[in-house]
């Protein structure tokens, strides 16, 4: 147990450290490394530890309950956290672009990459601490007809769960009012609602676009953990859970108020998400034998 501690806390530190770099060496724009000289490092330091050490978890997690090994686990696993953690966060940050002025395009598109450097360095190491014996992998019968419904099903999910999450959570801060709108102003759910179709009604199709690339993203978990539906549906938890521990970082992007609220706000949004797009994706084995016979 102290020695798998151990071995866990170097990835961590191993994690942060990368992670540290890529943001330091990266040929970000003057302006935005400008702004990252502000702020407490320390508490920047610490947050980012704490963000490492729920990465490097929900990476072991899945490992530990999948027969996946190898090169075929390195690169799934690569996919799926650089998708969830990095991909889908920054695509949003460029379609609220207007709101970060200090950020070009390339910015975003640099930010996206930084997560690639410590999930490349830090999976093997992981694998190489935490993997069982390999085991006799299932392969369950793909249908894709009943897959793509299933996305477009989660797709519809996740534009409720970010409408219902952004209003009842996030917009009741008024900072993050102030800061996403320039007034403090606080509408009805339905005034919300009709407002954000009048003046951005583009965000509909996209949030159901990003529900359907979420769904998308873990669908290499459902092949790789396999035995128990409280597994899957953990692992889709601990991956989707990661796009909120990294506001726990602080962020010169944001006010403090406003990255508490976002804090919030995507911690309980994605724990509901996760748990509906596992019970979604799940199908037991009891079912995929009797499909067999």
């Amino acid at each position: 147990m102290i020695k798998k501690t151990l071995q866990f806390l170097l990835a961590t530190i191993l994690y942060t450290v990368l992670l540290v770099l890529a943001n330091a060496f990266l040929p970000f724009s003057q302006g935005f490394k400008e702004l990252g000289t502000s702020g407490d490092h320390t508490m920047t330091l610490l947050g980012m530890l704490i963000s490492s050490a729920w990465t490097c978890f929900a990476i072991t997690f899945v490992i530990t309950h999948t027969c996946y090994s190898g090169k075929r686990l390195f690169l799934n696993l690569l996919f799926v956290f650089f998708f969830v953690q990095s991909f889908m966060t920054q695509i949003e940050t460029l379609f609220f672009g207007n709101a970060f002025a200090v950020l070009t395009k390339w910015d975003i598109i640099l930010i996206m990459l930084v997560g690639v450097f410590p999930l490349a360095g830090t999976i093997p190491l992981l694998i190489k601490f935490f993997q069982h014996k390999k085991g006799i992998c299932e392969k369950p019968r793909i249908h894709y007809n009943e897959i793509a419904l299933k996305l477009c099903v989660i797709g519809v999910i996740y534009l409720c769960v970010y409408m219902l999450f952004g209003y009842f959570v996030a917009w009741q801060f008024e900072e993050l009012r102030l800061f996403y709108t320039g007034s403090p102003e606080k509408l009805s759910f339905m005034g919300q609602m009709a407002n954000n179709l009048k003046t951005n009604p583009v965000i509909i199709p996209f949030q159901i676009l990003r529900g359907i690339l979420f769904g998308i993203a873990v669908l290499p978990i459902k092949n790789m953990v396999t035995r128990s539906k409280s597994s899957f549906i953990t692992s889709v938890i601990l991956i989707y859970l990661t796009t909120a521990i990294m506001l726990i970082i602080p962020n010169v992007l944001f006010p403090e108020t406003v990255r508490i609220a976002h804090l919030i706000e995507m911690s309980t949004s994605m724990l509901v998400f996760g748990i509906i797009v596992g019970t979604i994706l799940w199908k037991n084995k009891e079912k995929t034998t009797s499909e067999r016979t």
